[in-house]
């Protein structure tokens, strides 16, 4: 692979190794010199920089069977013998084959390994076994070999070989001979009906008593049982150890019961009694009566941590446009308009070869684009089939639509800063410091806060601690902590006497808040009331009397909250969730709430960065992208579509308790969908939801899932993406290739919300049948995940989408002419140049060089990867950036050879120039030549005359607006170049 960021993942790049290896947080660079290792260190999968050095680097398989030649050899010849016998198919023998070049040759262990392992054979002859309760033992490995064999049997189904349980796992039998005749040490909960020939040493488990030992309801203390308890057990002289997955998780224990008197170490002592609290991924925890020993984990200690906290991990910044690009794809040139990719190139101009990238415009005319102008052109992003038709070049249609957009933009930019400028002079209520009792509810919260997590909260509060009133949007997918971020705002405007209103699109959601705010409430003086269709009329007439009188604090509810009857009389903070779901009228009626009241926003729509950045300044955003750490990614898979394997996906989701999601693409055949599932699954309860229901109708249907009255779900594509259903974890899309990317994205992030292994089938009628765009949208969602670069492709129409909702819906038909970035970079300068930023005036000088300056293929070996480095470069706006990205590049492939360092130092030269207004730059081996444009000329005339007259510049003018410049030339041409860039600064400095 080129870029390593999961585990097994390996680069090879010149004398740098990258490998992600098993036992180790991080991936690790060796760094050689021919065969010597020089350097070993680890870097961060996100950034793909080093971060630590290392002395030494243990390489452990990433897989049981290691596919070498012989292990093949032997492999190829069982398969032989299997086709024969009978005991694999014909199909099942081609499938068999395919997979055997790659680790997915595991999911055939047989073939590698016809016996398990005997366990003895890693062990010392004079091993003691020790086995706990091993009564149950039996039990527990009957369970174990059951779930191989199920597992066996659907693999069996579907590939059409037969596997012997032997070749995966040991039966019961076997198992349990390993450890007869062996020394043991046994230790029973129960024996019934004989003489015990030991001694007593009981143990049992602690994870049932997490209710005894944490009392959620108890908000004050609700670690009072456990602290009585553990005072008990160091009067009785045990030993007990905490143990906590963080050190973080750890601290923030200690500190809550830090009142409490009792004596806690952090250092073990195994001879030692006491209490220890300790680091260990230990997650619930046991007794051993015999030794007077507890150790208690993180799910009997606070079980609501235990579910997981949340780690960063985003995915590499800035890959996606140019490394995933392919042959016809659609690219945007600012000045010339829509063209197709042609590839990165070699061309020699004059004596010197250099990369260009080429671009295909209407009627097969060419354009050969310098890497050092790559910031001029970007990826086509739009709805599909928006824009097909290429631009000419020389022709006037791409400028007249340029100029479309150019207006729209400053239409949008006005309103932006028209709305920044009026929070600016608006007069709001600033909120007090914060006091125990909000300490107490954090405190409450069963998760470590992320890094983003928390940046968002303290923007929150920032924001409700200034005068002018708050406009925030926070962003982030379900389940990422936005609510947490919601919950800690409207608390804390509650303490300073304040209501709060929680507007929801849809009942179902409002629901889900409600449960939630009133479950983190319990035990605050708080509270809470819901308006919503669920709700009994009886019921919202008391609720809305309730908060005239000021007694309800929060309210939440669906649009029945815009009403004219519902009067808050101390509101003081607006939650909107999914705003931009709600219709015109309601928005205008919104837009008079929020006035001179603190407003929060909460989407789960994504927000192009670009668009982020525009924003900076004119509203405030937070975004929010650590997923859960516990959250399992969802087992993928495309099949073609077989009756007797739909059968068995639904009947295993089923009897495990959980519901299944049934997406067809059309109203029409969602009846005759039915009729299918309904003959798959007789017992099911299944409901149908359609854009073509009343809205009444389509919420009931979502609100009898949620609440698992229904089985199975059959919907097209409008399964909500703010909705929270954790008990569903199979997802089966029907004509699967009908669907775009980003809808397939976001339809499999409808499961896998919870700690259960989801599962994602994409049922097509024929896999031959599928066009090539088809295919190639296939290919990418079965390798997306949440760390590769392929999560950013996934997520460009829903992008599109989050800046429509942000700008409107008549700027997204503008943005889809000229394409989604170049929309919002116009928007930025537009911005920008409202607000007076000088930054704006800076040019694009065009550099001509007659010099080797680029990144070599034997240097950068992937053409993907050159482009994507060359369009960073080419788009850095100073020199900070320039230095970030070179280091980087070092860092990855190592010493600069003369090419590379010729160009990183044009870069630098080109962002000095653009400082000082220059429009061209021609650079020899020994001299340069600037050029501005006569009219345009930003530098002090006086200054320049005084530093043309300085001999150490060894400058002369050339009219009518040139400047050369004369270095001396060396072996190098780079340390001339940059000993002008250095001389030149002088001119920048407007002091």
């Amino acid at each position: 692979t080129k870029l390593v960021s999961g585990y097994g993942e390996m680069s090879m790049r010149g004398d740098i190794l990258d490998i992600y290896a098993p036992g180790y947080d991080l991936p690790i660079r060796i760094e050689f010199f021919g065969d010597i290792i020089e350097e070993m260190r680890v870097f961060d999968p996100s950034t793909q920089r080093s971060k630590a050095d290392l002395d030494e680097v243990t390489l452990l398989p990433v897989a049981p069977a290691m596919l070498t030649g012989d292990n093949i050899d032997a492999a190829a010849e069982l398969w032989d013998h299997l086709k024969t016998t009978g005991e694999i198919s014909a199909e099942g023998h081609s499938k068999l084959h395919e997979k055997v070049g790659n680790a997915d040759g595991m999911i055939w262990p047989g073939l590698f390994y016809p016996e398990c392992t005997d366990l003895k054979s890693f062990l010392s002859p004079k091993a003691v076994y020790v086995l706990s309760s091993a009564s149950n033992l039996r039990l527990r490995l009957k369970d174990h070999e059951y779930g191989w064999k199920t597992f066996l049997h659907d693999k069996s189904a579907h590939s059409g070989c037969k596997w012997p349980i032997n070749t995966i796992c040991w039966n019961e039998e076997k198992a349990r001979s390993t450890w007869q005749g062996e020394r043991q040490i046994v230790y029973e909960d129960l024996v019934i009906g004989r003489e015990k020939d030991g001694i007593d040493l009981p143990e049992r488990s602690l994870t049932a008593f997490s209710d005894i030992f944490w009392k959620p309801e108890q908000m004050k203390r609700p670690w009072a049982a456990l602290v009585a308890a553990l005072k008990e057990w160091s009067y009785e002289r045990f030993q007990t150890v905490l143990s906590f997955r963080t050190d973080r998780s750890r601290k923030k224990f200690l500190s809550l019961i830090e009142s409490e008197q009792l004596s806690i170490s952090t250092e073990y002592s195994p001879l030692n009694k006491g209490i220890y609290a300790l680091v260990s991924p230990l997650k619930n925890g046991m007794e051993l009566e015999w030794n007077q020993t507890m150790v208690l984990g993180e799910g009997v200690l606070q079980p609501e941590a235990a579910k997981g906290t949340r780690i960063r991990d985003k995915a590499f910044e800035g890959m996606t446009s140019y490394e995933d690009l392919l042959p016809e794809d659609l690219l945007v040139h600012r000045d010339y308009g829509l063209s197709r990719f042609g590839g990165l190139h070699h061309f020699k101009v004059g004596d010197v070869t250099n990369d260009y990238l080429v671009l295909y415009f209407d009627s097969d005319d060419k354009l050969y684009v310098p890497v050092d102008r790559l910031n001029l052109v970007q990826k086509y992003k739009g709805p599909e089939g928006s824009c097909s038709v290429l631009d000419k070049l020389g022709g006037t249609r791409w400028s007249k639509t340029r100029e479309k957009a150019r207006k729209a933009i400053e239409k949008i930019a006005g309103e932006l800063v028209e709305m920044y400028a009026y929070r600016k002079v608006a007069k709001g209520y600033a909120y007090g410091p914060l006091d125990d009792m909000y300490w107490e509810f954090e405190s409450t919260f069963g998760f470590e806060e992320t890094p983003d997590q928390e940046k968002a909260i303290q923007d929150v509060f920032r924001d409700m601690e200034s005068p002018e009133p708050m406009d925030r949007l926070v962003c982030g997918d379900v389940g990422f902590g936005k609510t947490e971020v919601a919950l800690r705002a409207a608390f804390r405007a509650v303490l300073d006497g304040k209501q709060v209103i929680l507007l929801c699109p849809t009942t179902v959601l409002a629901e889900q808040h409600y449960q939630t705010f009133v479950q983190r409430m319990e035990g605050f003086p708080v509270n809470v009331g819901m308006l919503s269709r669920f709700v009994t009329k009886t019921r919202q007439k008391r609720v809305l009397e309730e908060l005239s009188a000021g007694k309800v604090d929060i309210l939440i509810g669906t649009h029945r909250i815009l009403s004219k009857d519902v009067e808050a009389p101390n509101l003081g903070l607006l939650i909107l969730d999914e705003e931009q779901r709600f219709g015109v009228r309601h928005k205008e009626r919104i837009k008079e709430m929020r006035k001179n009241i603190d407003a929060l926003t909460l989407t789960a729509t994504p927000i192009p960065r670009t668009l982020q950045l525009s924003l900076s300044g004119v509203r405030s955003l937070s975004t929010i992208e650590t997923p859960p750490v516990d959250r399992k990614p969802v087992e993928t898979a495309l099949i073609e579509r077989d009756e007797a394997m739909l059968a068995s996906v639904v009947k295993r989701e089923l009897e495990r308790g959980g519901q299944i999601f049934w997406v067809h693409n059309r109203v029409q055949g969602l009846d005759r969908v039915a009729e299918f599932v309904k003959k798959l699954a007789p017992d099911a309860t299944i409901g149908m939801a359609h854009g073509q229901m009343s809205e009444k109708n389509l919420e009931n249907t979502i609100h009898k899932f949620w609440h698992k009255e229904l089985d199975i779900l059959i919907a097209t594509a409008i399964i909500e993406s703010g909705l929270d259903f954790p008990n569903a974890n199979t997802l089966i899309v029907d004509q699967a290739q009908m669907f775009g990317l980003g809808q397939l994205y976001q339809l499999r992030g409808r499961v896998g919300r919870s700690t259960r292994q989801a599962y994602a089938y994409f049922v097509v009628s024929s896999l031959d049948s599928l066009t090539e765009k088809a295919k190639r949208r296939m290919q990418i969602i079965l390798q997306l995940d949440y760390l590769g670069a392929g999560f950013k492709v996934a997520m460009e129409d829903l992008r599109l989408r989050g800046a429509g909702n942000i700008l409107g819906e008549v700027q997204s038909g503008q943005m889809a002419k000229v394409g989604l970035d170049l929309f919002l970079e116009m928007l930025d300068e537009e911005v920008r140049r409202i607000k007076g930023d000088d930054s704006t005036v800076a040019s694009d000088p065009e550099m001509n060089f007659v010099f080797k300056a680029h990144l070599p293929e034997d240097f950068v070996p992937d053409a993907r990867e050159r482009l994507r480095y060359y369009r960073a470069l080419s788009s850095a706006t100073d020199e900070a950036r320039i230095e970030e990205l070179s280091a980087e590049i070092k860092d990855r492939f190592g010493h600069f050879p003369e090419e590379v360092e010729n160009f990183i130092t044009v870069l630098y030269l080109k962002r000095t120039l653009a400082r000082l207004g220059v429009t061209r730059a021609d650079l020899f081996p020994a001299r340069v030549v600037l050029t501005w444009e006569e009219s345009k000329n930003p530098v002090d005339p006086a200054k320049l005359i005084g530093w043309i007259g300085d001999p150490k510049n060894s400058a002369r003018l050339k009219p009518p607006a040139s400047l050369e410049i004369r270095f001396d030339k060396e072996s190098k041409i780079a340390p001339g170049l940059n000993k002008i860039c250095k001389n030149l600064e002088i001119l920048v400095d407007k002091s």
